[in-house]
């Protein structure tokens, strides 16, 4: 299989809720509908999509969404597929894909600490890379468009 097959396989099943972005030779990128993102990550699996290698987000404040992206890779067909999903930026949350790709395990904490998206059913949401005093309240989340980096900003070089 390769990228363009299985972008017409996920096309034909999910029709108008998943878009193709793009497909390269050893990578395709999708967007696809919040509502569908598990049944999408199913099938991935089902078509030997078993090893992730990056999750995260985006934040897009002026159209309101956090742009969520999961990053599998097929030792079988041997390219990677990126899918893509919105969500609210006022309540942003989505169920975990742990049941589905266990590796996501301390991506999606990170996405969580980072961002401050709730992702449900998440086993273990605790702090993996801020200091364990963090307040979200007081200094929210380091990659929010809306953080303010200046006051951790340090000296370097001759500004000393």
């Amino acid at each position: 299989m390769d990228p363009q097959r299985l972008s017409s396989l996920l096309s034909e099943r999910f029709g108008d809720k998943l878009q193709v972005v793009r497909v390269e030779p050893r990578r395709l990128y999708i967007k696809v509908d919040h509502s569908i993102a598990h049944d999408v990550a199913r099938m991935l699996k089902e078509q030997g999509f078993v090893m992730p290698i990056t999750m995260g987000g985006t934040d897009f404040p002026k159209k309101n969404v956090i742009e969520i992206f999961y990053g599998v890779w097929s030792p079988d067909h041997d390219f990677v597929v990126v899918m893509k999903f919105d969500i609210d930026r006022n309540e942003p949350r989505f169920k975990t894909f742990i049941d589905i790709w266990p590796g996501v395990h301390n991506y999606e904490r990170e996405t969580w600490e980072l961002l401050g998206v709730d992702i449900e059913g998440h086993p273990r949401l605790k702090l993996l890379l801020l200091p364990d005093d963090w307040s979200f309240e007081e200094e929210g989340h380091p990659l929010r468009k809306d953080f303010d980096a200046t006051k951790y900003r340090s000296p370097w070089g001759d500004e000393r």
